[in-house]
Protein backbone atom coordinates (compact mmCIF):
# COMPACT_ATOMS: atom_id res chain seq x y z
CA UNK A 1 0.00 0.00 0.00
CA UNK A 2 1.44 3.29 -1.15
CA UNK A 3 0.29 5.14 2.25
CA UNK A 4 3.33 7.87 2.05
CA UNK A 5 4.03 8.40 -1.58
CA UNK A 6 7.57 9.91 -1.18
CA UNK A 7 8.29 12.64 -4.07
CA UNK A 8 11.14 14.64 -2.97
CA UNK A 9 13.85 14.58 -0.26
CA UNK A 10 16.16 17.16 0.92
CA UNK A 11 18.64 17.34 3.76
CA UNK A 12 19.17 19.58 6.10
CA UNK A 13 23.18 19.61 7.22
CA UNK A 14 22.59 21.26 10.77
CA UNK A 15 20.61 18.32 12.51
CA UNK A 16 22.01 15.59 10.32
CA UNK A 17 18.50 15.30 9.14
CA UNK A 18 15.96 14.43 5.88
CA UNK A 19 12.91 17.13 5.18
CA UNK A 20 10.25 14.74 3.08
CA UNK A 21 7.39 15.10 1.25
CA UNK A 22 4.34 12.61 1.72
CA UNK A 23 1.93 13.69 -0.62
CA UNK A 24 -0.18 10.58 0.19
CA UNK A 25 -0.77 12.11 3.71
CA UNK A 26 -0.65 16.01 2.20
CA UNK A 27 2.44 16.17 4.98
CA UNK A 28 5.99 17.70 4.67
CA UNK A 29 7.74 15.85 7.78
CA UNK A 30 11.26 16.28 9.10
CA UNK A 31 12.94 13.21 10.25
CA UNK A 32 16.79 12.52 12.14
CA UNK A 33 18.95 10.70 11.83
CA UNK A 34 17.70 8.31 14.40
CA UNK A 35 14.25 7.56 12.29
CA UNK A 36 12.37 9.95 14.72
CA UNK A 37 10.23 12.69 13.28
CA UNK A 38 11.05 15.83 14.63
CA UNK A 39 8.15 17.89 13.26
CA UNK A 40 4.82 17.42 10.68
CA UNK A 41 3.80 20.32 8.85
CA UNK A 42 0.47 19.32 7.88
CA UNK A 43 -3.39 19.97 8.78
CA UNK A 44 -3.62 17.57 12.74
CA UNK A 45 -6.52 16.14 11.30
CA UNK A 46 -5.82 12.11 11.30
CA UNK A 47 -2.25 12.72 13.61
CA UNK A 48 -2.38 10.33 16.47
CA UNK A 49 -0.54 9.71 20.02
CA UNK A 50 3.16 10.62 19.43
CA UNK A 51 3.03 11.52 15.74
CA UNK A 52 0.67 14.11 16.88
CA UNK A 53 2.65 15.88 19.45
CA UNK A 54 4.97 16.62 16.31
CA UNK A 55 2.49 18.40 13.88
CA UNK A 56 3.30 22.18 14.01
CA UNK A 57 1.30 24.95 15.03
CA UNK A 58 0.54 27.51 12.76
CA UNK A 59 0.96 31.60 13.96
CA UNK A 60 0.78 34.53 11.95
CA UNK A 61 4.33 36.63 11.02
CA UNK A 62 4.50 38.13 14.68
CA UNK A 63 4.19 34.47 16.54
CA UNK A 64 0.13 35.35 17.60
CA UNK A 65 -1.27 31.57 17.44
CA UNK A 66 -4.00 31.26 14.40
CA UNK A 67 -7.38 30.08 14.59
CA UNK A 68 -7.60 27.03 12.85
CA UNK A 69 -11.47 25.08 12.65
CA UNK A 70 -12.57 22.30 9.87
CA UNK A 71 -9.15 21.93 8.24
CA UNK A 72 -9.07 26.32 7.57
CA UNK A 73 -7.41 28.75 9.45
CA UNK A 74 -7.47 32.49 9.49
CA UNK A 75 -4.43 34.82 8.36
CA UNK A 76 -4.88 33.25 4.86
CA UNK A 77 -2.74 30.51 5.86
CA UNK A 78 -2.95 27.14 4.31
CA UNK A 79 -1.45 23.60 4.91
CA UNK A 80 -0.24 21.65 1.58
CA UNK A 81 -2.57 19.54 -0.25
CA UNK A 82 -1.27 16.55 -1.80
CA UNK A 83 1.88 18.45 -2.70
CA UNK A 84 5.25 18.08 -4.19
CA UNK A 85 9.01 19.13 -3.89
CA UNK A 86 8.89 20.14 -0.13
CA UNK A 87 12.31 21.09 0.46
CA UNK A 88 14.67 23.08 2.46
CA UNK A 89 15.69 26.52 1.53
CA UNK A 90 19.09 26.44 3.44
CA UNK A 91 20.62 30.44 2.47
CA UNK A 92 17.02 31.32 4.82
CA UNK A 93 16.84 28.75 7.36
CA UNK A 94 19.31 29.86 10.38
CA UNK A 95 19.55 28.67 13.82
CA UNK A 96 16.09 27.19 15.22
CA UNK A 97 14.53 28.69 11.84
CA UNK A 98 14.03 26.73 9.07
CA UNK A 99 12.51 27.17 5.83
CA UNK A 100 10.69 25.40 3.27
CA UNK A 101 9.04 25.77 -0.14
CA UNK A 102 6.39 23.53 -1.79
CA UNK A 103 4.11 23.15 -4.69
CA UNK A 104 1.13 22.65 -3.28
CA UNK A 105 -1.07 21.07 -5.75
CA UNK A 106 -4.28 21.55 -3.82
CA UNK A 107 -6.15 18.32 -4.88
CA UNK A 108 -8.87 17.31 -2.27
CA UNK A 109 -7.94 20.77 -0.38
CA UNK A 110 -9.74 20.71 3.13
CA UNK A 111 -10.14 17.30 3.05
CA UNK A 112 -13.03 17.25 0.51
CA UNK A 113 -13.45 17.89 -3.32
CA UNK A 114 -15.31 21.21 -4.30
CA UNK A 115 -18.87 21.45 -5.98
CA UNK A 116 -17.15 21.92 -8.85
CA UNK A 117 -13.57 20.62 -10.63
CA UNK A 118 -12.84 23.89 -11.73
CA UNK A 119 -13.12 25.40 -8.06
CA UNK A 120 -9.91 23.76 -7.50
CA UNK A 121 -5.87 25.51 -7.56
CA UNK A 122 -2.38 25.55 -7.02
CA UNK A 123 -0.15 27.03 -5.43
CA UNK A 124 3.28 27.54 -4.96
CA UNK A 125 3.92 28.93 -1.18
CA UNK A 126 6.66 28.90 1.59
CA UNK A 127 6.73 28.21 4.90
CA UNK A 128 8.93 29.82 8.11
CA UNK A 129 9.62 26.79 10.88
CA UNK A 130 10.25 27.60 14.86
CA UNK A 131 11.51 24.16 15.56
CA UNK A 132 11.42 25.11 19.29
CA UNK A 133 8.44 26.52 19.58
CA UNK A 134 6.95 23.98 17.02
CA UNK A 135 5.26 26.89 15.14
CA UNK A 136 5.31 27.65 11.52
CA UNK A 137 3.82 30.91 9.28
CA UNK A 138 3.43 30.72 5.92
CA UNK A 139 5.80 33.64 4.33
CA UNK A 140 4.71 33.59 0.81
CA UNK A 141 2.22 32.02 -1.69
CA UNK A 142 1.68 32.16 -5.29
CA UNK A 143 -1.22 30.60 -7.92
CA UNK A 144 -4.71 30.91 -5.76
CA UNK A 145 -5.41 33.95 -7.97
CA UNK A 146 -4.96 32.47 -11.18
CA UNK A 147 -7.24 29.80 -10.15
CA UNK A 148 -8.27 26.65 -12.09
CA UNK A 149 -5.84 27.36 -15.16
CA UNK A 150 -2.67 26.89 -13.03
CA UNK A 151 -3.71 23.56 -11.02
CA UNK A 152 -1.47 21.00 -11.45
CA UNK A 153 -3.67 17.99 -9.41
CA UNK A 154 -0.11 16.12 -9.31
CA UNK A 155 3.84 16.18 -10.10
CA UNK A 156 4.95 20.32 -10.24
CA UNK A 157 8.00 22.01 -8.56
CA UNK A 158 8.57 25.10 -6.31
CA UNK A 159 12.07 25.76 -5.71
CA UNK A 160 13.80 29.19 -3.97
CA UNK A 161 16.69 30.23 -6.33
CA UNK A 162 19.08 32.39 -4.16
CA UNK A 163 21.05 33.39 -7.16
CA UNK A 164 18.42 35.57 -8.47
CA UNK A 165 16.22 35.87 -5.42
CA UNK A 166 13.21 34.73 -7.42
CA UNK A 167 10.82 31.53 -6.97
CA UNK A 168 10.92 28.87 -9.51
CA UNK A 169 7.64 27.37 -10.22
CA UNK A 170 6.60 24.49 -12.70
CA UNK A 171 3.07 23.46 -12.73
CA UNK A 172 3.49 20.24 -14.68
CA UNK A 173 0.02 19.40 -15.96
CA UNK A 174 -2.06 22.07 -16.01
CA UNK A 175 -4.99 21.12 -18.37
CA UNK A 176 -4.82 17.49 -17.57
CA UNK A 177 -8.82 17.12 -16.90
CA UNK A 178 -9.43 18.43 -20.02
CA UNK A 179 -9.56 16.58 -23.52
CA UNK A 180 -6.40 19.17 -25.37
CA UNK A 181 -3.12 18.79 -24.72
CA UNK A 182 -1.73 19.85 -21.89
CA UNK A 183 -0.07 23.32 -21.64
CA UNK A 184 2.16 23.36 -18.21
CA UNK A 185 3.14 26.85 -16.62
CA UNK A 186 6.66 27.68 -15.91
CA UNK A 187 6.66 30.56 -13.90
CA UNK A 188 9.65 32.79 -11.89
CA UNK A 189 8.47 35.55 -9.69
CA UNK A 190 10.47 37.78 -7.74
CA UNK A 191 11.15 36.67 -4.41
CA UNK A 192 8.06 37.16 -1.67
CA UNK A 193 6.12 39.23 -4.22
CA UNK A 194 3.67 38.92 -7.19
CA UNK A 195 5.92 39.86 -9.64
CA UNK A 196 5.98 37.43 -12.49
CA UNK A 197 9.58 38.00 -13.91
CA UNK A 198 9.12 35.48 -16.35
CA UNK A 199 6.70 32.75 -17.83
CA UNK A 200 7.01 29.86 -20.76
CA UNK A 201 4.58 27.48 -22.05
CA UNK A 202 5.01 23.83 -22.68
CA UNK A 203 2.85 21.85 -24.94
CA UNK A 204 2.72 19.02 -24.76
CA UNK A 205 1.89 17.31 -28.52
CA UNK A 206 -1.28 15.44 -27.40
CA UNK A 207 -4.03 14.99 -24.68
CA UNK A 208 -2.85 12.83 -21.51
CA UNK A 209 0.94 13.49 -22.26
CA UNK A 210 1.92 14.87 -18.62
CA UNK A 211 4.74 16.63 -17.24
CA UNK A 212 6.68 15.99 -14.14
CA UNK A 213 9.31 18.30 -12.87
CA UNK A 214 11.30 21.25 -14.16
CA UNK A 215 14.43 22.39 -12.99
CA UNK A 216 17.32 24.65 -13.06
CA UNK A 217 20.72 24.24 -14.86
CA UNK A 218 23.60 26.08 -14.60
CA UNK A 219 26.09 24.70 -17.60
CA UNK A 220 28.99 26.51 -15.78
CA UNK A 221 28.59 24.03 -12.77
CA UNK A 222 27.41 20.89 -15.25
CA UNK A 223 31.07 21.10 -16.29
CA UNK A 224 33.12 22.38 -13.64
CA UNK A 225 35.77 20.98 -13.24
Amino acid sequence: RNWAHVNSVSYDPRDDSIIISSRHQSAIIKIGRDKKVKWILSDPSGWKGELAKKVLKPVDSNGKPLTCEAHHCDGGFDWTWTQHTGWLVPSKSTGGKTVVTAFDNGDARGMEQPAMPSMKYSRGVEYQIDEKNMTVSQMWEYGKERGFDWYSAITSVTEYRPETKTMFMYSATAGMSGTNPIVSVLDEVKDGTQDVMLELKVHSNRAGMLGYRALIIDPEQMFKK
